[in-house]
């Protein structure tokens, strides 16, 4: 397939993909050991979680709406995980299901308050954050639960499969999932309708408040998920984790081509989207780059996302305007 700066311009995936293979590219110059096995691996379990659950928060954004609460219920779930894991020696199994159950209570929050109510969703989740962070840390006093952890606590997170980690399996088993669901069934398509037009969704018979409720539990159960992931990572239940994780989850989205507005979305995109944080984060670290400079990294990325994003939707509706006076 011929590449040309053209094409390129067209589609915001492609010019994501460049961006990541220079970025590879470099990284792997100035650092011997980032083309290794073992930090490609490395990279992949650190990325799971972000891909895992903006899988689902592209088909919200894609309606027009956001979650800020992400990074609050993967906290929250996480000392759920371990206090019924750890502290009720309950199965690690049952802890999880818990744990993955409050974080969908958190998105049948955000869905009854966004939804039904028809509150802002920046708004709405922006409350459900702070409400996330505050019970996460009162539910364990404020302290990391790490004592007493069982034998197999770890598994999920760092363990292995067929020589694969576990948590490459389960980004590759969503990822997928989610582009099916997107492409192919009748939820991708009406959260497509919804943020390209509501009104036109609405007569044509789509149940916006419904569609919209859904994929906001969606997302706070793949939270919950992520919540168990990283306790089972860190080795501890830690309230104070999470902290800017809503923010990699949108990064990543708007990274990916789907406009901040609605109406348009790519899973793939938002994949392309997750490792460039990724490998961002990596990299630098292997450079021994401090912390507070990454964050810089990370602000700049923010600012180049949101630039991208409005480029690119002007180009999508300047398209659109000469095709309809094409056909007048």
């Amino acid at each position: 397939m011929e590449l040309n700066a053209k094409k390129i311009l067209k589609d915001q995936r492609i010019l994501m993909l460049l961006v990541l293979i220079v970025m590879n590219l470099l990284f792997g110059l100035t650092s011997p050991a980032f083309f290794s096995k073992y930090n490609f691996f490395n990279m992949f379990r650190q990325a799971a979680t972000i891909v895992i659950v903006a899988s689902a928060g592209t088909l919200l954004m894609m309606t027009g709406n956001i979650d800020l609460s992400t990074g609050s219920t993967v906290a929250f779930a996480g000392v759920l995980y371990a206090l019924f894991g750890s502290v009720y020696k309950l199965p690690l199994p049952v802890a999880g299901a818990i744990a993955v159950l409050g974080g969908a209570l958190f998105g049948v929050v955000n869905g009854l308050l966004v939804a039904r109510y028809k509150f802002q969703s920046f708004i709405a989740t922006l409350g459900t954050m702070y409400i996330g962070q505050g019970v996460a840390l009162v539910a364990c006093n404020g302290q990391s639960i790490r004592e007493n952890m069982p034998a197999n606590w770890s598994k999920l997170a760092r363990g292995s499969f067929i020589g694969l980690p576990i948590p490459l399996i389960l980004m590759v088993f969503f990822l997928v999932l989610f582009i099916v669901v997107a492409r192919k069934t009748l939820l991708g398509k009406y959260s497509m309708a919804i943020g390209g037009n509501k009104n036109a969704a609405f007569f044509s018979g789509i149940n916006d408040s419904a569609i919209i409720f859904w994929l906001y539990v969606m997302v706070g159960a793949l939270a919950g998920f992520a919540g168990v992931m990283t306790a089972s990572r860190i080795g501890a239940g830690d309230p104070r984790v999470g902290k800017g994780f809503e923010f990699d989850i949108i990064i990543a989205i708007l990274l990916g081509g789907t406009d901040i507005n609605g109406g348009k979305g790519s899973v793939i995109g938002m994949f392309i989207g997750a490792m460039i944080i990724t490998v961002l984060g990596n990299g630098l670290s292997m450079l021994d780059i401090l912390p507070f400079w990454q964050q810089i990294f990370k602000g700049v990325i923010v600012v180049v996302a949101i630039i991208l994003n409005e480029y690119f939707s002007k180009k999508k509706h300047s398209m659109k305007l000469a095709e309809q006076n094409i056909a007048a």
